[in-house]
């Protein structure tokens, strides 16, 4: 299912979780890892510069887009080599890329040849960051076609894990993700709907036919809540959901549901469209 694995790299430990762990999964299932490394074009723009050239009182532009690009290359480099070398010792197959361009739209167009995207988040207290995670990861999310896996460990699980389901198309997307991996890997699964019993109902006709391990489960009270808390409950090692709801906001910005499932749940989050 996923044979070719895109991994954005900025050189940071977080960035390093999220080869890891990737790493781990190619090693699994034998996928070829795409290491990326973004160029910010911001940081070479005119204000940046200005300012720089401002903070050290000298004249703008005297050979400092040069030497900014030049040093920003060259810390793309150490990002990439710091990448094949977890790749190189988790023996899986590779290849790297350094571009410049504006981050998150290079990252979804890299990954329009990839079959998954694997980016790393920090620890419970530091989601969201700025820089990689943050406003990065929430643009790729809500603009990659394909599934965005965003972790906070290194290690892929194998016991269990959790697809939420909503009936909305997302989720019906991430339903039918979900249906693959636990018939590949072999791995059994909860489907969790927040609501009305009858919620799930769909859900179990689609995969009674399939070849799955599967329990059902339904909760009341607020959704994104009682998605963290039943994956704790759990003890999931990975919570499958939709990228987004059924409201016309959210196919704008990252939804509420999906953003806080991303920053509180206890173990990777696959994101599908």
């Amino acid at each position: 299912m996923f044979k070719r694995i895109l991994v954005p790299t900025d050189g940071s430990e977080t960035a390093a979780l999220g080869a890891r762990y990737a790493a781990a999964l190619a090693h699994r299932v034998s996928a070829t890892l795409v290491g990326l490394h973004v160029v910010d074009v911001k940081m070479l723009e005119g204000p940046f510069l200005r300012d720089l050239s401002a903070s050290l009182g000298t004249a703008p532009y005297v050979n400092y887009q040069n030497n900014i690009a030049l040093l920003l290359e060259e810390r793309g480099k150490s990002a990439l080599a710091a990448f094949e070398k977890i790749c190189s010792e988790t023996q899986v197959v590779f290849e790297t890329h350094l571009t410049t361009g504006i981050v998150a739209r290079e990252i979804v167009e890299a990954a329009d040849l990839a079959d998954l995207v694997v980016m790393g988040r920090g620890g419970e207290h530091n989601a969201w960051l700025e820089g990689l995670l943050g406003s990065t990861t929430e643009a790729v999310v809500r603009r990659a076609k394909q599934p965005v896996l965003v972790t906070g460990t290194d290690t892929p699980g194998r016991t269990r894990f959790v697809v939420a389901y909503d009936g909305s198309h997302h989720s019906r997307a991430a339903l039918k993700t979900a249906a693959v991996i636990g018939q590949e890997w072999q791995m059994p699964f909860h489907v969790l709907g927040v609501g009305e019993a009858g919620i799930l109902n769909d859900a179990q006709s689609y995969l009674n036919a399939h070849d799955v391990q599967v329990e059902y489960v339904i909760r009341s009270g607020e959704p994104a809540e009682q998605i963290v808390a039943y994956a704790k409950e759990c003890q999931a090692d990975l919570l499958v959901m939709g990228a987004y709801g059924h409201t016309k906001v959210r196919a704008m910005v990252l939804g509420s549901t999906t953003a806080y499932a991303t920053r509180y749940a206890p173990c990777p989050v696959l994101l599908v469209r």
